[in-house]
């Protein structure tokens, strides 16, 4: 994702994004922060994130639905048939919602600190 999909994404600005991950262990392994400080120093580190906040992950808030409404809208039989709508909805994926999203992401962690870790519902 930071090798290929912030440049593809941000372009040349790609390096002055900053990362949010969720608590996936892939995400929390020390190799995967160690490796973040070195190639992508702006990100939140694991203990800045907050637990099980659905509310705060772009993909959980916005994206995910999108894309299982678009994946159940074209029915894949095989394998190889769910690779290539896989790959078809990704690569015509409105790139304007992802960014969107994670244009919202500070908002939404301030009003997730300004209700003290409450949930969020946020339009």
């Amino acid at each position: 994702m930071v090798k290929e999909d912030l440049p593809r994404l941000y372009g040349r600005a790609a390096k002055e994004v900053t990362v949010h991950f969720d608590s996936a262990k892939s995400h929390a392994a020390k190799y995967t922060q160690n490796w973040l400080k070195v190639n992508h120093p702006r990100f939140v580190p694991e203990y800045h994130w907050m637990a099980n906040s659905p509310d705060l992950a772009p993909l959980d808030y916005a994206i995910n639905g999108i894309l299982k409404k678009y994946l159940a809208d074209r029915k894949a039989t095989t394998i190889p048939g769910l690779s290539k709508v896989i790959q078809d909805v990704c690569t015509n994926f409105d790139l304007r919602i992802i960014r969107k999203s994670l244009s919202s992401w500070q908002g939404r962690v301030q009003k997730m600190l300004d209700r003290m870790g409450d949930h969020v519902e946020i339009d």
